[in-house]
């Protein structure tokens, strides 16, 4: 998942990465499930956070921050995992990790056996109901595979602003908050040529739109998440 590491170097934190550090704030107790080389990980620590890491990938933990309480290197599916974890955690978050799991059912039931009635579980994924995935799928019939995005090689599950929250429900889970990422606006070229049009269907009218039509407007979205 080097790729992802590249992007972040490139551009920095997505949008969604810096609203999930506003959500948990300071001084909580994390688990972070895949931090990759750590981008996130480091700006909890700064922010003084105690913090569990479960990745897999055992290349990327020589660039991991230091201060971390516990760095475990298995994969979340795996079944000694619960046995490792403290379960003291006000935040368990899967930033773009569902979509890459097996099972990821059963590790949502998982982690909930290791969750109190204080811990929030906070997941970020792509949303395949977005309009400029369905006139892809409409006008081209197009649904190949690519290096990084919405149609990783490595994502084996696809979601929806409506089927991740009955998913989380079927296993325990009581969604508090969804929060998007706006995708590019329909004919967004045309409309930035039209000063006053651009402001006021940018400011006032997509928003409100994007408001009642999440499936369609969301590219990205965090869930929020309780037992």
């Amino acid at each position: 998942m080097m790729i992802y590491d590249h992007i972040y170097q490139t551009y920095g934190l997505s949008k969604t990465q810096q609203e999930i550090l506003n959500i948990v704030g300071k001084e909580k107790v994390v688990l972070e499930i895949g931090p990759s080389t750590g981008y996130m990980t480091k700006l909890f620590l700064e922010n003084g956070c105690i913090l569990d890491i479960v990745e897999k990938d055992k290349k990327v933990f020589p660039k991991l921050p230091k201060g971390i309480r516990k760095m475990i290197n298995l994969s979340i599916e795996d079944v000694k995992i619960l046995s490792l974890l403290f379960g003291d955690y006000d935040f368990i978050i899967l930033a773009d990790v569902l979509e890459h799991l097996i099972d990821p059912e059963n590790t949502l039931k998982d982690l909930k056996k290791i969750s109190s009635s204080k811990t929030k579980l906070i997941i970020s994924l792509p949303n395949v109901a977005n309009w400029v995935m369905r006139k892809q799928l409409f006008f081209k019939g197009d649904f190949e595979y690519q290096e990084s995005g919405l149609l990783d090689t490595t994502h084996l599950h696809f979601y929806t602003v409506d089927t991740l929250p009955k998913l989380l429900a079927k296993c325990g889970w009581r969604v508090k908050q969804i929060i998007g990422t706006l995708t590019r606006l329909p004919f967004e070229e045309s409309i930035n040529k039209i000063p006053v049009v651009n402001l006021l269907f940018k400011k006032i009218i997509y928003k409100k739109l994007a408001e009642k039509y999440k499936n369609l407007s969301y590219y990205h979205f965090i869930t929020i998440a309780s037992k």
